[in-house]
């Protein structure tokens, strides 16, 4: 009898908060990717071609279809229904580094879970070697997580004999990180992009055409 009791409490509880969880379950629209400061300072489109040249000598980077999320509708209040919007794109070329790696990928992914206004951001931005990692973008550029990777902001710089506006100098501490025929230093410019980018250890700088 205790047994037939205990059982039957049992599926009454379970069905009690299976019932709940179908009362509060409901779906909340996402929107599609949409980053302002992102989009500025990564101004691609799909099959667009970019080439850079050191000297005589090219290199050309050609970008995929992006990886990008449209509007959807998210669970809230359903079982593991509190993660919230999230938001993703994925810039990739078709190139790949002699280990197989796409030679440029440029990633974000935000996460805003429901019933919180704050929002995780995640970006990398990956050059031939060159592999940092930002938890936000702004104004000014990427910001960086702390390790071997720096960034500087300038509101004009000079390149090669160029003057560039809104410039983001990134540079990887070879001391701490000395992996040679790879990227240490980037230049990123607010509405163009990947500009330049200097190889270790030889210093060639190769620059945007």
């Amino acid at each position: 009898m205790r047994t037939l009791l205990f059982t039957g409490t049992l599926l009454f509880l379970v069905y009690f908060f299976n019932s709940c969880n179908i009362c509060s379950c409901k779906k909340v629209p996402c929107p599609a990717f949409e980053n302002t400061d992102f989009q500025n300072w990564f101004p691609y489109s799909s099959g667009q071609q970019l080439v850079f040249k050191y000297q005589s000598a090219s290199d050309t980077i050609h970008l995929s279809e992006f990886e990008k999320n449209d509007a959807y509708e998210a669970s809230q209040g359903c079982y593991h229904g509190d993660l919230g919007c999230m938001q993703n794109l994925n810039i990739l070329s078709h190139e790949m580094t002699p280990n197989y790696i796409r030679k440029l990928h440029i990633g974000y992914g935000s996460q805003t879970p429901f019933g919180s206004t704050a929002t995780k951001k995640s970006i990398t931005l990956f050059v031939k070697g060159f592999n940092c990692s930002a938890t936000d973008i702004n104004n000014q550029g990427l910001v960086l997580e702390p390790g071997v990777y720096s960034g500087a902001y300038s509101a004009s710089l000079v390149i090669n004999g160029v003057s560039y506006n809104s410039v983001q100098t990134i540079v990887r501490d070879t001391l701490r990180d000395n992996f040679t025929l790879q990227p240490y230093k980037v230049y990123l410019g607010k509405g163009t992009g990947l500009i330049a980018y200097e190889m270790f250890p030889s210093h060639e700088l190769w620059i945007k055409q």
